[in-house]
């Protein structure tokens, strides 16, 4: 596979997309900060609200309400990329809220389905250690957590990476699989995930992946440490790394051969 050729592809289509029309950079923008508002209320509300001692019964649950709200209004944005991954181009307007909503939560269901397992192992082997190191703590401030409970952690959160990753592989193509059928079943459909990866190659689909990962990493990196604007930089070129990823997701699924 021309990694060079899949970079400058997807580059290219979020340049074109997004550069010659400021307007879907904009609403791409707004579906960014529309999840947000449910946590700036709560932070809002709690701080006019509450004074001295906080009600931490209050505080969790309505900690946990602007989470979930959080989510839920994530999905515009979720619903958004599915048009990405169906091939759209060029970039497509952000128009048909109804079915981005749609399109959102369902991706949103697939992906959670995909990491119970990984949820599974987290529960079984990082939680209870957590939770008996949090509870010998609170009863005897001078507990210190022994070998056996540190190891057992780390052991149970490396476990948990690993099962996750490879669920990761599955998930993302049984989401295009979605995207281009419109059916949540296709993005289960394991022997047809199977295919398009053997296709593609275990090691280069892998591959392509890690690359895309660092190039991610190391463009959000410099731009977040950019003085004083950095953060603002970051928020502002969020839509343009979000296209690239989807583009280069599309690109890498199409490689498959699998139009």
């Amino acid at each position: 596979m021309d990694f060079g050729k899949l970079i400058g592809d997807a580059f290219a289509y979020a340049k074109e997309g997004l550069v010659g029309n400021i307007g879907i950079w904009v609403m791409l923008l707004i579906l960014t900060i529309i999840p947000v508002i449910p946590i700036i209320g709560w932070i809002i509300y709690m701080a006019f609200t509450m004074a001295g001692t906080p009600d931490l019964i209050t505080l969790a649950a309505g900690f946990g309400i602007a989470i979930i709200l959080a989510v839920i209004l994530s999905a515009f944005y979720s619903g958004y990329t599915m048009k990405i991954l169906r091939g759209d181009n060029p970039l497509p307007a952000v128009t048909g809220f109804g079915k981005l909503f749609a399109d959102g939560i369902r991706y949103m269901v697939i992906q959670f389905i995909y990491m119970i397992p990984a949820i599974a192992v987290f529960c079984v082997t990082v939680l209870p250690a957590f939770l008996t190191l949090m509870t010998s703590a609170i009863a005897d401030e001078s507990y210190e957590p022994g070998f056996e409970v540190i190891m057992g952690m780390m052991g149970g959160i490396l476990i948990t990476v690993i099962v996750a990753f490879i669920l990761g592989l599955f998930a993302l193509v049984g989401v295009v699989r979605f995207a281009r059928t419109g059916a949540m079943g296709e993005a289960f459909n394991f022997s047809a995930i199977l295919a398009t990866i053997g296709r593609i190659g275990w090691g280069t689909y892998i591959l392509a992946l890690i690359i895309m990962t660092i190039l991610v990493f190391i463009v959000s990196l410099v731009l977040g440490m950019i003085p004083i604007i950095g953060g603002i930089l970051s928020f502002i070129f969020g839509p343009f790394i979000g296209v690239f990823t989807m583009r280069y997701v599309y690109l890498l699924y199409d490689s498959a051969g699998t139009a």
